[in-house]
């Protein structure tokens, strides 16, 4: 029988976790200068952090999953403190996202205790106080682009809807993609509705803590009950359950049972629900006959809308700042692998300039890109751009840019132009120079247009991401 791991081991593979999910900019600049400590008089570990700055932002951003990866980890029940030298920092109480005031809330399951104790602390919405009500993680916070434009039509109507619309809802796609932001974006919006539904949003490695601590406890039903005591629960990160059968038929009858009493379930993965590796094919079923919705990574127009909200937000903490309009656009350009990426970039800009009362300039942000391992897009010029859509369609290049206006023609040129606008650094009026010397009203037309539609047309949406995926090589 294996002993409880040491802190140090258990730290090893938390940060570890952290680096993959996180990526390696937050993991350089953030996770790896952390230091942990054991205090075995108060049972518990110190995350330690080098200035209070920094224990803000890792509380924030970090705490709820660095807390249950922890848990995940580690056998021995130990309370996870963030701090900086000298000074703990005081643990947010996590909580299931409450309906309008004076609406009463259920009482907490005393067998699932360890499961409210692990819970994300990470805004959920609702009308209390703290990290609940600084709208970080809402519908007006989250950006919108060709990417993501179908998930986000798909999650208001789920939490605008007294009745679920679909159910079970599934969004998925790669880490860093919104999926999280989404979720709790869902439960933000139903705790404030006035219909008075309750929201629970959960990783799936805090059900799967929660329900085995029930087990050990000999008394599941006060984990059941909690867990479904809500009307809409939204589970991340499903593809952790995977492989536990116990945990999995768990998880089958608790969504089962929810869909049959008109309970929304609403679920996100890294993976579709046809690629995750349940063993149980009823659960397989149970998920394949709902809704599911990839969201993509962002595309030049969506990161630069990132990064202006990402500015934005910041200057709460940093009134003066100001990032120039070039540096915000090249940014865009160069950080392309995910928004939680260019979100770490852009934190690292700040601190090193703003932060030490310089300027934000494109050779500040040059030498910070020169020390982060960033992945960069392969730059692409609108003559591949406009050969790639022509070898999909089965046309020529020289058709794209003719006078030609049929269906056949216009809409892979228009396709075309879109991706020259959302791959590349061109201006409109070069880009309809490029394209038989048309006009750039021309252009924002064909760009509105193909923009418009992807979030309707999932077929449409794919050919793009497929020629994407051959012009990234």
């Amino acid at each position: 029988m294996q002993g409880t791991p040491s802190v140090s081991d258990v730290w090893r593979d938390v940060r570890a976790r952290l680096r993959q999910e996180y990526g390696d900019v937050i993991y350089v600049s953030e996770i790896a200068r952390l230091r942990v400590a054991e205090d075995a008089a108060a049972g518990s570990v110190r995350i330690i952090c080098s200035n209070d700055f920094g224990r803000a932002w890792v509380e924030d951003n970090l705490g709820a999953r660095l807390r249950a990866l922890w848990a995940a980890f580690d056998t021995g029940p130990r309370d996870i403190v963030i701090c900086c030298e000298g000074a703990p920092a005081v643990r947010s109480q996590p909580q299931m996202a409450t309906a309008p005031a004076g609406r009463a809330v259920r009482p907490e399951a005393p067998a699932v205790s360890e499961l409210a104790h692990s819970a994300s602390s990470l805004p959920l919405g609702g009308v209390s106080g703290g990290a609940h009500g600084d709208g970080r993680f809402t519908f007006n916070t989250f950006m919108v682009g060709s990417a993501n434009a179908m998930a986000v039509t798909a999650a208001k109507a789920i939490s605008a809807s007294a009745m679920p619309p679909f159910n079970p809802a599934f969004f998925h796609g790669d880490y860093g993609v919104g999926k999280t932001h989404l979720l709790m974006a869902i439960a933000h919006a139903v705790s404030l509705g006035e219909s008075g539904r309750k929201a629970l949003y959960l990783t799936a490695e805090e059900f799967l803590n929660g329900f085995q601590s029930a087990l050990r406890a000999r008394d599941v039903q006060p984990f059941k009950d909690q867990v479904r005591a809500c009307d809409v629960l939204l589970i991340d990160d499903v593809h952790f359950i995977a492989g536990k059968p116990r945990t999995e038929d768990e998880f089958l009858h608790t969504i089962a049972a929810l869909i049959a009493e008109n309970r929304q379930v609403v679920l996100a993965s890294h993976c579709a629900p046809s690629e995750l590796g349940v063993g149980d094919e009823r659960l397989r079923s149970l998920l394949r006959g709902g809704f599911a919705c990839p969201l993509q990574g962002p595309d030049l127009d969506l990161r630069r809308k990132i990064v202006d909200c990402k500015v934005a937000q910041a200057r709460s903490h940093c009134p003066n700042l100001e990032v120039p309009e070039q540096v915000r656009d090249f940014l865009a350009a160069r950080v392309t692998s995910s928004a939680r990426e260019l979100e770490g970039v852009l934190n690292n800009v700040i601190v090193r300039t703003a932060y030490m009362e310089r300027p934000v300039t494109l050779e500040a942000v040059e030498d910070v890109l020169g020390e982060l391992p960033i992945r960069a897009e392969k730059r692409v010029t609108v003559d591949e751009i406009q050969k790639a859509v022509a070898a999909y369609f089965s046309i020529t290049p020289a058709d794209i840019n003719s006078k030609r206006r049929t269906q056949s023609v216009v809409r892979p040129r228009h396709i075309a132009m879109y991706l020259a606008k959302t791959m590349t650094t061109r201006s409109l009026p070069d880009i309809g120079r490029r394209f038989g010397g048309r006009d750039h009203s021309t252009v924002i037309h064909a760009v509105a247009k193909i923009t418009g539609q992807m979030g309707a047309d999932p077929v449409l949406a794919e050919d793009i991401d497929a020629i994407r995926k051959r012009l990234r090589g």
